[in-house]
């Protein structure tokens, strides 16, 4: 492949791209999909709100939809990668669970299923293929050790309906137990049409928002502090241990102490 070059592939669901441009530049933008770079030489950086998270050989780097970012890499004479479009659709089939960005170990077979793709562009088996390679990639993001889920700033990134962003504003920022009626009537709202409206515009309702907000507390309580499972439960809202660990288990697949210790 000659420097300057791009080679793109399209599958159904995935859209797979070789570049060899050292240097290159993107300014702010966003995609619909879920966008993965893997660097084979040089570095790349991408940059979102007042966060960069920089790319090197033997990494890889997730960005999720939605999210306004810009792209560079090196300026120097090696600047080749495979950058990654997934489909939000596809997705969603596998997990409704949502990811920030992250810089990631680069996964073997990861890698093998996207060259292979890339060098077989007509193989009549490429909806095998895509789907093990989403499945793979959903489940390195899912349980990456440094990993936080930053669901909430995603979500609130997809809002688009005032009110809704209202009545999501409440949530996350309420340092008390709130109702979904009395969150309704503040945003000026029947109850029918607030899970309405959050289902249209972040696919989950306000009740699965205010779990997701403790979950995430939960989360970085556990892998930055010293407080114990019991006190994290009494920290993030759960009055039963049990209930709190339940829902942990639930919403990460994990145990609280499993994901602690990883």
């Amino acid at each position: 492949m000659k420097k300057g070059q791009d080679i793109t592939i399209t599958f159904p669901n995935i859209v797979i791209i070789h570049q060899k441009v050292p240097g290159r530049e993107l300014g702010r933008h966003c995609h619909k999909e879920h966008e993965l770079f893997i660097p084979l030489q040089g570095e790349l950086t991408v940059s979102y709100d007042d966060k960069s998270l920089t790319c090197g050989s033997g990494k890889m780097l997730y960005v999720p939809p939605n999210l306004e970012h810009s792209f560079s890499s090196t300026s120097s004479g090696q600047g080749e990668r495979i950058i990654c479009l997934f489909s939000d659709k596809l997705w969603k089939k596998i997990t409704n669970k949502l990811a920030a960005p992250a810089v990631l170990p680069l996964n073997s077979l990861l890698r093998e299923l996207l060259f292979y793709l890339l060098l077989n562009p007509k193989t009549p088996y490429s909806k095998t293929f895509v789907q093990a390679l989403t499945e793979c990639l959903v489940d390195i993001l899912l349980t990456h050790k440094d990993f936080i889920q930053d669901d909430l700033k995603i979500l609130e990134s997809k809002i688009k309906d005032s009110r809704v962003k209202k009545a999501f504003l409440k949530i996350i920022s309420s340092t008390e137990e709130i109702s979904v009626s009395d969150l309704a009537k503040q945003s000026g709202l029947s109850l029918r049409n607030l899970n309405k409206l959050f289902l249209s515009e972040i696919g989950i309702s306000p009740k699965k928002l205010m779990i997701l907000k403790k979950i995430n507390l939960a989360k970085e309580l556990l892998l930055t502090s010293q407080m114990t499972i019991t006190d994290i439960s009494f920290e993030v809202g759960y009055n039963s241990l049990s209930k709190f660990i339940s829902m942990f288990q639930k919403y990460t697949g994990k145990l609280p102490s499993e994901f602690r210790s990883e």
